[in-house]
């Protein structure tokens, strides 16, 4: 490891508070920016002729329709998946890596992917100029550059969490968002390897299942968390429990239908829909299956305020592929008349991370807010737990 890179390791690993961070993504902001001849990211998107995306996924989607009418010079697409490789995605080509070895020198890659450690490595071999794009098409010098740009929120944040677990989790995401190049073949991302806890969902540190516990489960898939509910609930020696899950494929919820009967759990309802606020076009949700297949329905999406009302929810998890912001809007009165626990996953987008605790903190003051993360080494699954404060 180079010795700035083990410096700024030193640095990374030393930080106690989150207002220290900053500082050092100020700094490699500049580095970037003197190795790029650019004032900024915008800057240094408008002196290139050719631009190409790196990501052919769902990310990159996001990113190109945001750019649909900046008329940018965008050449083609890489991805590293060869099942991609001379398809075309959202109207360009996309082709292999090493065809940005081919282009001239007038060439800046925008990289449009969440997990992009080994995107930036091949580009720094490569010499080839690179800066990073979000969902919303915004642009910057690191990976999840909206962090800083919105480090009053996430001052906010942790300042209000519970714990000094979910202050250290919160700080470890962030970081491992940021500095993605700090990985290990194994540990994969040492920051967020560093803060990882179980069990998913059912932290007995944070809450634990109560006799009558009435459990709602959006983003079913398999049935794999409505069957651990059911265990947790039995260790705990309690059987008086209800629980249903809402699901939009209904592929995963045949599936999921499927096991709980074979677990003997077919008294469990699983519903099919799209869960939002109501207000928006379950298309326009891009939601995904857990096994990168698009989901196609039409029409709106299901508010939980007018399905599972009456149903009156103690707890409520919601993984749904990045809709839980407007789930979390569709379900409105159950939160305030139930006051369930809740359990959302937040690291579907850089924004989540920080806007779905704050809805919390800013308008359901009556709970008390933690975060855990349950993936160790990956940037996948931070949840945020919201407990009413009893």
């Amino acid at each position: 490891m180079p010795a700035k890179d083990e410096q700024l390791l030193r640095q990374l690993s030393s930080i106690e508070r989150l207002p220290e961070l900053w500082p050092i993504i100020d700094k490699e902001v500049s580095r970037r920016l003197e190795a790029l001849g650019a004032s900024s990211a915008e800057d240094a998107l408008g002196r290139y002729s050719t631009i190409v995306v790196y990501g052919a996924g769902d990310f990159s989607r996001a990113v190109l329709e945001a750019w649909r009418e900046r008329n940018l010079p965008i050449a083609f697409l890489v991805d590293g998946n060869r099942q991609k490789w001379g398809a075309t995605w959202q109207g360009y080509t996309v082709r292999e890596p090493s065809a940005l070895q081919h282009t001239n020198g007038d060439v800046l890659c925008v990289v449009a992917a969440m997990e992009s450690s080994d995107i930036e490595a091949f580009l720094l071999a490569e010499k080839i100029p690179y800066i990073f794009a979000e969902r919303d098409g915004s642009v910057g010098l690191t990976p999840a550059h909206l962090l800083r740009e919105a480090s009053d929120c996430c001052e906010k944040v942790y300042t209000a969490l519970a714990d000094n677990h979910s202050r250290f989790v919160f700080l470890s995401a962030l970081i491992g968002r940021v500095f993605q190049s700090f990985k290990c073949a194994m540990r994969g991302n040492l920051f967020t390897d560093r803060c990882s806890t179980a069990p998913q969902y059912f932290p007995s540190d944070i809450f634990t299942i109560q006799d009558g516990e009435t459990y709602v489960d959006c983003g079913v898939f398999d049935g794999d968390s409505l069957a651990i509910f059911a265990m947790e609930a039995w260790r705990r020696k309690i059987h008086n429990w209800t629980a249903v899950g809402v699901e939009a494929d209904p592929r995963n919820a045949e599936l999921a239908r499927n096991n709980l009967r074979a677990y003997g759990l077919g008294n469990v309802e699983v519903l099919e829909g799209a869960v939002g606020s109501g207000k928006e076009s379950v298309s326009s949700m891009h939601l995904h299956n857990c096994r990168g297949q698009a989901l196609t329905a039409v029409g709106a999406s299901v508010p939980l305020d007018d399905i599972l009302l009456e149903y009156q929810p103690t707890y409520m998890k919601f993984d749904i592929e990045g809709a839980e912001m407007m789930a979390l809007q569709g379900s409105e009165r159950i939160i305030e008349s139930c006051r369930p626990k809740i359990a959302v996953c937040v690291y579907h987008s850089t924004r989540d991370l920080f806007e779905i605790p704050l809805l919390f903190i800013e308008r359901y003051p009556f709970y008390r807010i933690f975060m855990r993360h349950h993936k160790a080494g990956s940037l996948w699954e931070t949840v945020c737990y919201a407990v009413p404060d009893k």
